[in-house]
């Protein structure tokens, strides 16, 4: 199976943390050429690169890039001897090995196989899932351990390593490692979704910032020579963020995800500002609060002209309009998502609006759903939901009453009209024997008798 993606060096994904320890005009072994975007940029770098591959298809597309091609799995024998086409085996400055020895029935015998392969100075870069990862401690803990599609967890993984396990491979395989780096994803920026509110917090200590559980790979830089000891990769310290999206617009039905601004809180209970600059000229701003269901805190919200602000949330007169996913807690402060795209509106005057060039604000993710905050966060929302409840019956209770009093008009028109069709027809029968000479003597009678029909004389 060929893995089909891109490479951008100036991206901060595994491929591009590896080229930063490569130097241009190098003689390199690419291992696991995928689709050859990673070979084409070697060979943009003056490399004179040999590829093995286990896919046919790999080999066919890294070609136009590579010195030789070699189709074949790196569990098996012989294919050293094909790169070496006869004659002696090359020597290789570099060895790269991206994401390739998860993969491999035996990988130690692999590494062992890549050191007579270096030539002197020469270096390998290797790169592994990290089976350490927090989404999937925490998943075990919760009895799951799921194989899915690409990821930490792909199906076709058959080794699974840790810092320590990859260094110990490769030491006792006669490599010292000179360097280690990490991507760094979030449980729920993983493919397990995994939110950090839901983790115990003496576990989330164990495995949050500050640790190096949040290492999705593990990326190391070697060399042959003795280890007497393991270093230790750093510390990782980033943490979950939350993303809060504006949307401006010139009327609500532009309001698009193609033009949005994107800051981000962490979600640790921290206050965190952010700020969103943007033309001036929109009437209409949404804010999506989160990407999560939960608790969200707005401390502050205020939308500025350069430093001079204009509208301020908690003065008089500054409403905000909530979505039918989004509940206020208190008076505009706090609010319940109960859908990962909740939003609230601040509701601005055209001129105000049109003349805002930012807006800033403070916010908390003050809860979840799954200790203390939960149960509050419900009990305001069983107190919010009552009051909508009880509005909503005083409400059918007035449709009702506009309905029976609508209804007691009707009959009464209906009345009449009823009376108003009899005169009708009495006048225009009057009206037809007056067409008669009989009638025509008939008629002041014919007044008479529908004047006393009608109740006398008014």
């Amino acid at each position: 199976m060929i893995y089909r993606r891109s490479f951008d060096p100036a991206s901060g994904d595994s491929l591009a943390r590896l080229s930063r320890w490569i130097r241009p005009g190098l003689n390199v072994l690419e291992l696991g050429a995928a689709a050859g975007y990673f070979t084409a940029w070697l060979k943009q770098q003056g490399a004179t690169v040999d590829v093995v591959d286990i896919d046919p298809d790999a080999g066919r597309a890294t070609e136009p890039f590579a010195r030789r091609v070699v189709v074949a799995d790196l569990d098996s024998d012989g294919w050293e001897a094909a790169l070496s086409a006869g004659g002696e085996p090359p020597r290789y400055d570099l060895i790269v090995c991206a994401d390739v020895l998860e993969h491999l029935r035996d990988g130690a015998r692999l590494l062992a196989r890549l050191r007579p392969l270096l030539a002197s100075g020469g270096e390998l870069l290797l790169s592994v899932p990290n089976v350490a990862h927090a989404s999937i401690i925490a998943g075990l803990l919760d009895d799951r351990f799921e194989y899915g599609g690409e990821g930490l967890l792909d199906p076709t993984h058959l080794r699974l390593y840790t810092w320590r396990s990859l260094g110990a491979l490769l030491r006792d395989a006669g490599f010292r490692i000179l360097e280690w780096d990490a991507t760094e994803v979030t449980p729920y920026a993983s493919e397990f979704r995994i939110r950090v509110e839901s983790i115990a917090p003496a576990l989330l200590g164990a495995l949050g910032p500050g640790t190096r559980h949040y290492a999705y790979q593990w990326l190391v830089r070697a060399t042959p020579g003795p280890m007497d000891e393991i270093p230790v990769p750093r510390a990782l310290e980033g943490a979950e963020r939350i993303p809060v999206r504006l949307l401006p617009g010139a009327t609500r039905e532009a309001l698009t995800l193609d033009r949005q601004y994107v800051e981000f809180i962490p979600a640790n209970g921290d206050a965190a500002t952010v700020e969103y600059r943007f033309p001036p000229g929109d009437a209409v701003f949404r804010i999506i609060l989160a990407d999560r269901i939960g608790v969200i805190t707005i401390d502050a919200l205020r939308f500025l002209v350069g430093e001079r602000e204009v509208w301020r949330l908690g003065t008089p007169g500054a409403v905000v309009h909530p979505g039918f996913e989004t509940v206020a807690l208190d008076e505009g402060r706090t609010y319940a998502l109960v859908r990962p795209d909740a939003w609230i509106e601040p509701q601005l005057r055209n001129e105000l609006g049109a003349s805002a060039d930012r807006l800033r604000m403070t916010l908390r993710w003050t809860g979840d759903w799954t200790g203390s905050a939960a149960l509050a966060a419900l009990a305001g929302l069983s107190e919010v939901f009552a009051d909508r409840l009880e509005a909503t019956h005083r409400e059918i209770a007035r449709l009702h009453t506009l309905i029976d009093t609508r209804d007691h008009a009707l009959e009464a028109r209906d009345a009449e009209v009823s009376k108003a069709k009899a005169e009708l027809s009495e006048e225009r029968r009057i009206g037809r024997q007056r067409q008669t000479l009989r009638g025509w003597l008939a008629v002041p009678l014919l007044r008479v008798k529908a004047l006393f029909a009608r109740g006398g004389p008014r």
